[in-house]
């Protein structure tokens, strides 16, 4: 099945290679089991739909292991209290002694290349509940996990290229794109 790939992660990374200069290929984008080691080896883990998930114990400890070395995780496209209460128990399996926080527009994954104006986002279709950005931060500071609530940044980044969805809002879906990558490179 494949919801928003790989359509999303090639007009992204076109993006970030013409906005930023760093240089990415169609196949930079892979798809990696949660329990495989080789996720040590990519910068930024991109998953969707997270509402749904379900975490087995050795998921959770590789998972573990990624963010504790540096990793970094966008959760996307997930709505509702549902899915928020079972993603919340796959994180307390992951990272128990964390709790996601409510990110503000200080923060500076939403500085770090472009200057995100606001964080009031109009999601791509309706939801139940205004779009919320979430994290989870290391014992330093660091930003771990990024979590778009109530909200479908990978829906306008898939569609961006049919105008599908009013320009302005594909734009602004980039600008959390890139900023996300480049937090995830440089922190």
């Amino acid at each position: 099945w494949r919801h928003d790939y790989p359509r999303a992660e090639r007009n992204l990374l076109s993006i970030l290679s013409e906005v930023t200069g760093i240089e990415t290929t169609p196949d930079s984008n892979v798809i990696v089991q949660l329990e495989d080691p080789e996720i040590m080896d990519y910068p930024l883990l991109y998953f969707s739909e997270p509402g749904t998930w379900n975490i087995t114990p050795e998921e959770a400890r590789n998972f573990r292991e990624y963010l504790d070395r540096g990793g970094f995780a966008i959760f996307d496209d997930f709505d509702g209290p549902r899915d928020w209460m079972n993603f919340e128990r796959c994180m307390k399996q992951v990272i128990p002694e964390r709790n996601l926080v409510e990110l503000t527009l200080d923060h500076p994954v939403f500085n770090c290349f472009y200057e995100i104006e606001t964080l009031d986002m109009v999601p791509p279709y309706r939801v139940r509940g205004k779009p919320t950005f979430y994290g989870l931060e290391d014992d330093h500071g660091r930003l771990q996990v990024v979590v778009n609530f109530n909200n479908d940044i990978g829906d306008f980044w898939e569609w961006s290229d049919e105008q599908f969805h009013p320009i302005q809002l594909s734009n602004e879906a980039y600008k959390f794109g890139v900023n996300y990558i480049i937090y995830a490179l440089t922190h």
